[in-house]
């Protein structure tokens, strides 16, 4: 038999960025929490102990396990493939970020009034920040001008259906992928975005043509599909799964002029290596990206 007939396999770890185990199983991070808080609660227990020795034991101990046990929580929890200890500081994090990001390129966010009450400076929670957006702009080539992160080039990419494919078209398709991975020749970024799907659009397209087709009975089957649709959109939230391929030089301002044909010629050579996987790649024009950016800054995307 053929080694396409077989099925090439390799063991990735669940977790790829999980950090090495220290001791029993347990990170240096983890270690630290837990020694450091018991090494605490017993230092507070022998100091409470030596300064009021009447106490009964269990009166100082209960409120100390406790604390122990919240720590051992935080240092052996997780949420989402996130410890909790980071999981809380994000949260802690996010809690004292700014809700809003506003338009203040010159001067900033200017403070509130001072003459105004206090209790009315309180209330108003954590002022705006400026929205400082990594894009500076898209120029006639479509290439992506990121101001001090360099330049970028997008390009959409179709998908394949690798369940289905026998066990030697499944290898093919992987070795064509990895000759993709081995021909980049700089950062190169896959986002897979779900965004949502209005279908308003089509359904007055097929209620305005519906009146123009041949025979009644097709125009009862648009009209009926068209209301088919229309409420499908009203009663459902409808997503559709988009695939871009990104590909950022750095060093733009090194290169100067020669970016775009750069970046024109890395989606090119990504088109050609990943027609070998089956995957059909489309850059973007300039107005495409500059639509797909001003979809994503706001906020359609789901």
């Amino acid at each position: 038999m053929s080694d396409g007939e077989f099925y090439y396999t390799a063991r990735i770890p669940a977790d790829i960025d999980r950090p090495d185990a220290l001791v029993i199983g347990l990170s240096f991070r983890q270690v630290a929490i837990v020694a450091g808080t018991g090494a605490g609660c017993w230092l507070l227990y022998t100091a409470i102990h030596a300064a009021a020795p009447h106490l009964p034991v269990l009166a100082v101990l209960a409120p100390l396990a406790i604390v122990l046990t919240i720590a051992a929580g935080i240092a052996l929890g997780s949420r989402d493939g996130i410890t909790a200890d980071r999981f809380l500081l994000a949260a802690i994090a996010h809690a004292r970020r700014p809700r809003r990001l506003v338009d203040a390129p010159e001067q900033g966010v200017p403070p509130m009034p001072t003459f105004l009450p206090a209790r009315w400076r309180n209330a108003q929670g954590p002022a705006p920040s400026p929205l400082n957006l990594p894009v500076a702009g898209v120029d006639g080539q479509a290439v992506v001008d990121l101001g001090e992160s360099g330049a970028a080039g997008v390009a959409a990419c179709s998908t394949v259906n690798f369940a289905l494919r026998s066990a030697g078209e499944q290898n093919h398709l992987v070795a064509g992928f990895g000759r993709f991975l081995n021909s980049l020749s700089g950062p190169t970024q896959i986002l897979i975005r779900t965004r949502r799907v209005d279908l308003a659009p089509m359904v007055q397209a097929l209620e305005a043509d519906a009146g123009g087709l041949a025979h009644p009975a097709l125009e009862a089957a648009a009209r009926d599909h068209a209301a088919f649709l229309a409420d499908i959109s009203a009663s459902r939230r409808l997503l559709s799964r988009q695939v871009l391929l990104t590909v950022r030089e750095p060093d733009a301002g090194k290169h100067g002029a020669d970016v775009g044909p750069r970046i024109t010629r890395r989606l090119a050579e990504a088109a050609s290596a990943l027609s070998g996987a089956g995957v059909i790649v489309a850059a973007y024009t300039p107005t495409g990206a500059a639509d797909l950016l001003s979809e994503a800054c706001a906020g359609t995307a789901a």
